[in-house]
């Protein structure tokens, strides 16, 4: 695909310049069309132009793409946690097995985010703003209800503790970029509140388009919200090192302090299960001999032949009889002459050549000569039926009638004759009853029936069930062939099971095979289907016969040749061998546990990680990233907040940690030489670096950033926060209401910046989460007319009963806040005002002050605090329920008393 650039000037912008590297990086061909003088002012351009610097934010990215799953997923946490909890690095060490096959992949491994910090790249940002957040879920005890707006230059949320305001930063925290997430409960005060996890909806707008909206729920991630940077107490902590000598170190940069923490718990783990798992052999233990099994368990390690020792441990039936012989064999030895035993072999070799004889003639008789005879006979017995067929048929035929001279016609006039000599001797005659139909016969019918018997006693007939009996006879002669060669209580096996046992199961099959033949020639025989009968002559076992001859002859020799003690050797080794196979086939599942977990070791141990990749890519980075413009960048941070900046970089690898960042003079401790306040600047100072720095960050989000700071530190942040807003939004939340004020007036006086200050509190109900809009106690403007406490009356007069009361009682409140910021800025004329410590001299000049104005302020402010429901007054000293009349009358003294100030100021001019 190709994409077209045109410019009509010859100077081509930045933006034109970013859309060409942003193409080229989704490696697309670009094609420029520029007019001729392009060239030469493309070069002057280049000069001043600042192409946006990788942060630590893409270098952890593009770093996380190349490592390990477990390692990937440590990292990733570190981004977004700051500290992995003991479940994470329990799933660590789980990825970990995993990678490297130490584990039986019966659990779920645990999910990797696709993003080690799921900020998008910085090439790929583009402005936006962050507008509401609304529709809050499960966040606390907030109600659904509750929204929050925020303004594209500067936005103050101010709320006392316990009102709800931190439950919205967290749910802010939780959803844009923060290091360390918080953790959002729900509401425990109510039972029937899901456990669910928390969720909101954002509202973002763009530089071009409509806004658009994004459901989050914690766990999520959005590339945009990622986008938002959240400063709070637990930030400011990751930014400052809790031990060594360093007392700073860079944004992001504490992410290889806990990659390496995490890895050393994981080498931990490690060793712990290579010691579980490392234990002595003691399987030697199991033999009181040597021999080749007890050799092999001796020398087990892990690449042992799991599969060739479960070879070796089967002990079977034939197992268990051989041992049995051996032994029997060795005790015999032992207890008889070698004259004895050799009578014993001579008799058992006699056994085996008469066994041998027999299982010749029996192969013989049921081989090929078997098959031919069946077949001869077979073929003679149906000569003779179709002789016997035709005879029938031309005794008493019959057109109609096809079946006569059949088997079943046989078997029919057979049983009608034995039917007729049992009713007399004479029948038939005529007048003698039909025996199917019992009607007379005539003299042809009963002539016909004589004819029909005679042909039982035919020659064609007789010469049928001759060769019926020849066969019968034949079958008979096979099934009482005498196929077993060992009977199985036989006295003749007992003696080869003890001297030639190999030979036992051998003759066995030849017997199962004798019998399949003589079966099938049966069966065959019987059905009379002649083209199924078996062929070929039967094999025997020739060769294990001279075998077992052959061993027997070697005994033989031995013990005539006086070998003696050697023959009894063999026994011994041969039973210590079947013993230690017996042994091991008990233990074999011990065995192999024991073989795999040596291979589980020394996989482990070749696994065992390091962190020298964590110590190379930290200086890598830090000499990329921190020693140029980052370090030019903070310096002029730390001026701005007036804090103490230690003066030296370093960077140098120590087991998988840099001893990297700002050194303090002297070596000394940061503790020991950073206040607090110093401390949380630093670190205030070091997260402005790296939003700046980044030109993806959009917008920031501060959390109670001054907590535990003087009042001049807050003043200096509050400068540098609300010049941060002239450039990117900003967020702050705070109870901080000195803070908040002086936010609120430096922003002022800053023309073109936005500002919008919303206050968190609890309800009439006491619940938390309920916000008002552009109102704080710092907005003293609002208040310095009765507008809001004519508004209450307003909506007092069409309501009734406890609503009425509800409104007249806030619109009271909001009197008497008219008549405090009456006498702050028109009678003092704001020479000394809430919560500023600064007194201006100036307008003293402007102060008018009557002791009737100042008494009629004092009643009223009285007067007014009878009707809030926040003060206990009995009926009778309010006059009995506060009505909408009373609130009115306030109201107009109250405007009579600023008309006399204003008038009297006037007077004075």
């Amino acid at each position: 695909m190709s994409i077209s650039v045109i410019t009509k000037s010859p100077k081509l912008d930045y933006l034109q310049l970013e859309r060409v590297m942003l193409l080229k990086k989704q490696r697309q061909k670009v094609s420029l069309m520029v007019d001729a003088d392009f060239f030469d002012n493309l070069a002057e351009m280049l000069k001043g132009l600042k192409l946006p610097q990788k942060t630590i934010w893409d270098e952890l990215n593009e770093w996380g793409q190349a490592l390990a799953d477990w390692q990937r997923f440590i990292v990733s946490h570190a981004v977004r946690d700051g500290t992995l909890s003991p479940q994470q690095i329990n799933e660590a060490y789980q990825l970990f097995l995993r990678d490297n096959k130490l584990d039986d992949e019966s659990k779920e491994a645990p999910e990797i985010p696709t993003s080690v910090t799921g900020r998008p790249a910085t090439i790929e940002a583009s402005p936006f703003v962050l507008q509401e957040m609304r529709a809050l879920k499960n966040v606390n005890a907030i109600p659904e209800t509750s929204a929050l707006t925020f303004g594209d230059g500067l936005t103050v949320v101010y709320g006392h503790n316990g009102t709800g305001k931190s439950g919205f930063a967290r749910m802010l925290s939780s959803a844009c970029f923060n290091r360390s997430k918080p953790k959002i409960i729900h509401n425990i005060y109510n039972g029937k509140a899901p456990n669910t996890p928390a969720g909101a909806e954002f509202v973002i707008a763009k530089d071009v388009g409509t806004p658009y909206s994004v459901a989050f729920t914690a766990g999520d991630e959005h590339a945009d919200l990622q986008r938002i940077s959240v400063f709070d107490s637990s930030v400011a902590r990751i930014h400052l090192a809790k031990e060594s000598e360093l007392g700073f170190q860079p944004a992001g940069f504490d992410v290889f302090d806990e990659l390496t923490r995490v890895i050393e718990l994981i080498v931990q783990r490690l060793e712990a299960d290579i010691s579980a798992k490392v234990k002595p052999n003691k399987f030697h233990q199991l033999f009181t001999h040597q021999g080749p099994v007890a050799d092999q368990l001796v020398k087990l390690n892990g690449k042992s032949d799991i599969d060739a020792l479960r070879a070796l441990g089967m002990f079977g039936e034939s197992e268990q009889t051989r041992l049995e012989e051996v032994s029997r064999q060795e005790t015999e030895l032992l207890s008889n002459s070698p004259i004895e035993t050799l009578k014993i072999l001579a008799e058992t070799k006699i056994i085996i050549t008469a066994l041998q004889n027999k299982m010749n003639e029996l192969a013989r008789k049921l081989g090929n000569e078997a098959s031919k005879k069946a077949l001869g006979l077979l073929g003679e017995h149906q000569a003779a039926t179709a002789a016997a067929f035709k005879a029938g048929g031309e005794t008493v035929s019959h057109p109609k009638l096809t079946q006569t001279g059949s088997h079943e016609w046989d078997t029919f006039i057979d049983a009608s004759r034995k039917l007729a000599q049992a009713e007399h001797e004479t029948y038939p005659v005529e007048a003698d009853p039909c025996l199917l139909c019992h009607r007379p016969l005539d003299e042809p019918s009963a002539t016909l029936i004589k004819r029909m018997w005679g042909y039982l006693d035919a020659d064609a007939r007789q010469n049928v069930i001759a060769m019926d009996e020849k066969i019968n006879a034949y079958i008979e002669e096979m099934r009482a062939l005498e196929l077993e060669i060992l009977p199985a209580e036989s006295l003749v096996r007992s003696k080869l099971t003890k001297v030639t046992p190999d030979l036992v199961p051998v003759l066995d099959g030849v017997s199962s095979t004798f019998i399949e033949r003589r079966d099938a020639l049966v069966k065959t025989i019987d059905a009379g289907q002649a083209d199924c009968l078996p062929v070929g002559d039967l094999i025997l076992p020739a060769t294990d016969i001279r075998n077992a001859i052959s061993d027997i002859e070697v005994q033989e020799t031995t013990l005539k040749d006086g070998k003696f003690d050697e023959l009894i050797a063999r026994l011994k080794a041969e039973h210590i061998c079947l013993q230690q196979r017996q042994i091991l086939g008990n233990n074999i599942e011990d065995v192999a546990s024991f073989v795999e977990e040596l291979a589980w070791v020394e996989r482990a141990k070749e696994a065992k990680p390091n962190t020298r990749f964590v110590t190379d890519k930290r200086r890598n980075l830090f000499q990329t990233l921190i020693e140029g413009a980052y370090k030019e960048r903070l310096e002029e941070e730390c001026s701005k907040l007036d804090c103490s900046l230690p003066i030296e970089f370093q960077a140098r690898g120590s087991a998988g940690k840099t001893l990297r960042g700002l050194k303090v003079q002297g070596g000394h401790k940061p503790e020991d030489i950073f206040s607090e306040g110093e401390q949380r600047a630093l670190a205030l100072a070091d997260f402005l670096t790296e939003v700046n720095l980044n030109p993806a960050s959009a917008a920031i989000v501060f959390d109670d950033p001054v907590t535990s700071l003087d009042h001049m530190r807050k003043k200096r942040i509050a400068r540098r926060l609300v010049d941060e807003a002239s450039s990117r939004q900003v967020i702050v939340f705070s109870h901080d209401i000195v803070f908040v004020t002086s936010l609120s007036q430096l922003a002022k006086a800053r023309e073109n910046l936005s500002m919008n200050i919303h206050w968190v509190e609890r309800d009439h109900e006491g619940k938390p989460g309920a916000v008002r809009l552009n109102e704080s106690p710092a907005n003293h403007k609002a208040y310095l007319s009765v507008h809001t406490a004519s508004e209450y009356l307003a909506k007092a007069r069409k309501a009734g009963g406890q609503e009425r009361v509800s409104l007249i009682e806030k619109g009271a409140d909001a009197l008497r806040r008219t008549i405090e910021e009456t006498i702050i800025h028109e009678l003092f004329n704001g020479t000394v005002t809430r919560w500023d410590e600064q007194i201006r001299i100036s307008n003293l000049g402007k102060v008018f002050w009557t002791d009737e104005i100042a008494d009629a302020l004092r009643d009223l402010h009285g007067n007014v605090s009878r009707l809030i429901g926040g003060h206990s007054h009995s009926d009778e000293y309010t006059g009995g329920t506060p009505d909408p009349e009373d609130l009115e009358d306030l109201i107009e003294q109250v405007k009579v008393a600023k008309k006399a100030i204003r008038d009297g100021q006037r007077t004075k001019q």
